[in-house]
């Protein structure tokens, strides 16, 4: 028979393992059950490809659900809820560089937020200005320069900062947003392309010139940034712009693209204001300024013969002036 001494270590033994069982129970009850505000995760990864996640919200009452920015990629299935529920976060393949969204719960004065980044094909953003000056006139308006890069899919991750400098031989930079108001911040908005951007700027009244700097980087949540610097100068140059005297030019028949080359051209930065005609012929495209004439693209001729095309050009300048050109362009044949 067991002595009185054993038996009373078993008693404590089993009184032990219960009193563990019931600890662990209550561990497992949700501790957010007794909260006002809680979520189950605030940071998710999410893959480059298309899905939807679940996002558990703990609330002892009404609460709402918004994103911190607009967004395209991304949707969710509601903006409201009571107590315990959940969400359903849905986004789109991603075929650019990561890209980081926030959902913000509220009830109330309470406030929590979730942060949901997607990862992205891309992992070094590509963004290349074609120039690295740009002259303008001294009126507002709107100019515009070609880049390369491979943000073809997200070239809104992009943005600028004007870089004035000051009478103290300083510099000051600005994140040029569009809400700017002090008007010595001449350079008033930024947007990008995948291959181009433009920016704004207000006319310039001094007399003199005056100088600035863009700054481009990128939002890049893995922390992948560059750095692209143009200078940007604004004085009282003439717009002015000569085709060849000719007025045609000559090409192969091989798929290429030229440079109608100019002996005069201040008015490249100001391409939204140049309207470019090419008729109903289709195998020249993607007609633009650049800083040494007019930039076309040919499709290769398999014709069988020559072919030619007559391209109109209207530039009406930011005083309102209007000037129209014209050019042929001849195309030889394989």
């Amino acid at each position: 028979m067991p002595s009185m001494v054993c038996k009373r270590m078993i008693m404590k033994k089993v009184i032990l393992i219960i009193t563990s069982i019931l600890l662990l129970a209550s561990c497992d009850k949700p501790y957010q059950l007794d909260l006002p505000l809680s979520v189950a995760q605030r940071k998710i990864s999410l893959t480059k490809d298309a899905g939807s996640t679940h996002i558990l919200v703990y609330a002892d009452g009404d609460w709402t659900a918004s994103f911190t920015e607009p967004v395209s990629w991304a949707s969710l299935n509601k903006v409201s809820g009571y107590g315990n529920n959940d969400l359903v976060f849905t986004y789109s393949a991603n075929f650019g560089i990561a890209r980081r969204v926030g959902i913000v719960l509220a009830k109330d004065e309470l406030r929590d937020t979730v942060v949901l980044t997607q990862a992205g094909m891309i992992s070094t953003p590509i963004y290349e200005p074609q120039v690295s000056q740009v002259p303008l006139f001294n009126t507002a308006g709107t100019a515009v320069v070609n880049a390369t890069g491979n943000l073809l899919y997200c070239a809104d991750a992009v943005y600028a900062y004007a870089i004035y400098p000051k009478a103290d031989g300083t510099e000051e930079e600005v994140l040029i947003d569009g809400e700017d108001s002090d008007p010595n911040h001449w350079i008033t908005s930024f947007e990008a392309e995948h291959n181009k951007f433009r920016f704004n700027v207000n006319a310039n009244a001094s007399g003199s010139e005056r100088t600035a700097k863009l700054r481009l980087t990128i939002a890049n949540p893995t922390g992948m940034v560059f750095n692209k610097y143009v200078n940007v100068s604004q004085n009282d140059i003439a717009p002015a712009f000569a085709l060849p005297t000719l007025g045609y030019g000559s090409y192969g028949p091989d798929e290429q693209i030229v440079v109608v080359a100019t002996s005069a051209n201040t008015i490249w930065p100001y391409q939204d204001n140049m309207t470019i005609i090419l008729g109903d012929k289709s195998w020249i495209t993607d007609a633009h300024l650049v800083p040494d004439g007019l930039s076309l693209s040919l499709k290769e001729n398999r014709t069988g013969s020559v072919r030619q095309q007559n391209i109109t050009m209207t530039f009406v300048s930011p005083m309102g002036d209007v000037k129209t050109y014209k050019f042929t362009v001849i195309q030889s044949t394989k």
